[in-house]
């Protein structure tokens, strides 16, 4: 096992104060400076250019069951893609960071 974890991210944005505001938002996470937190996350965004690299580059955000995955979907209006383990869509946050929420396919 190992004696480390992913502690968080560090993104750059042009806007690193709206980015921080719109995942707030949207989100419900508590805005701090250039930083987003909620439980189990940690977002930093700095100044820089974004580095839109989808859909290999992305923020992965699992939620709970396919029912919360489905409001997430109506909110961002995706489609949901059904898959062998987990259930998921992509969208992209103002800056075009590709997102991808999920959830496990039996929750």
């Amino acid at each position: 096992m190992s004696d480390f974890q992913l502690n968080h991210l560090n993104i750059p944005a042009r806007d690193p104060e709206g980015l921080v505001r719109w995942y707030a938002q949207t989100f419900g996470l508590q805005a701090d400076g250039n930083k987003v937190r909620g439980p189990g996350v940690l977002i930093a965004f700095q100044a820089g250019e974004p580095v839109k690299r989808a859909p290999e580059l992305h923020l992965g955000f699992q939620v709970p069951s396919n029912e919360k995955l489905a409001g997430w979907a109506d909110k961002f209006g995706a489609t949901i893609k059904q898959g062998e383990e987990f259930n998921a869509f992509r969208t992209f946050d103002p800056e075009e960071n590709c997102l991808e929420l999920y959830c496990r396919k039996d929750s």
